[in-house]
């Protein structure tokens, strides 16, 4: 596998849209977090999988909101983490991890329909609620921010494609 170019220069564009925010650093895995220790989101480029499209469904349903930039609002629900952590006392913390270690053991054998009852356990739970609530809150009174977000954003998407676009296709 050859070298993915441009990465650095797109985890510096995104991080740049969440300094504001309070985020250390952005760095493109193969998933979406926070981790709290440092601050630091972790985000994937592809958008397409089940439980991404189960996010943006779980959203209109419970929030009555449409998603129309799913990296946008997944960026915002890990910053969510930071902002609403202080809310979640330790007890809380807990069951949320015993949970969502019970959700990940039962997905590796799952059905599709259960794989999406599992993911909306796994989104209602209260610290993925809140930082949800946090990301839908601020998207809807937020739409010129959002917009601009993503505008400025998509420029540095499509230049990471386009340089790699004979690897990634």
């Amino acid at each position: 596998m050859a070298k993915i170019k441009g990465i650095k220069k797109l985890n510096k564009a995104v991080s740049a849209q969440l300094a504001p925010f309070g985020i250390s650093k952005a760095i493109c895995t193969d998933e979406y977090s926070y981790i709290f220790t440092d601050e630091k989101v972790t985000y994937k480029l592809t958008e397409n999988t089940l439980p991404d499209l189960w996010f943006t469904e779980f959203i209109k349903e419970r929030f009555n909101y449409t998603v129309k930039h799913s990296f946008i609002i997944s960026l915002l629900h890990e910053r969510g983490h930071h902002i609403t952590d202080d809310s979640i006392d330790d007890v809380i913390y807990e069951f949320c991890k015993t949970e969502k270690e019970r959700i990940e053991t039962a997905m590796e054998n799952a059905t599709e329909e259960e794989a999406k009852k599992l993911e909306w356990q796994y989104f209602n739970l209260p610290d993925e609620i809140m930082a949800t609530q946090w990301a839908v809150n601020y998207a809807k009174k937020h739409p010129k921010k959002i917009k601009k977000m993503w505008n400025e954003l998509v420029k540095e998407l499509q230049a990471f494609y386009k340089k790699n676009l004979d690897e990634l296709g």
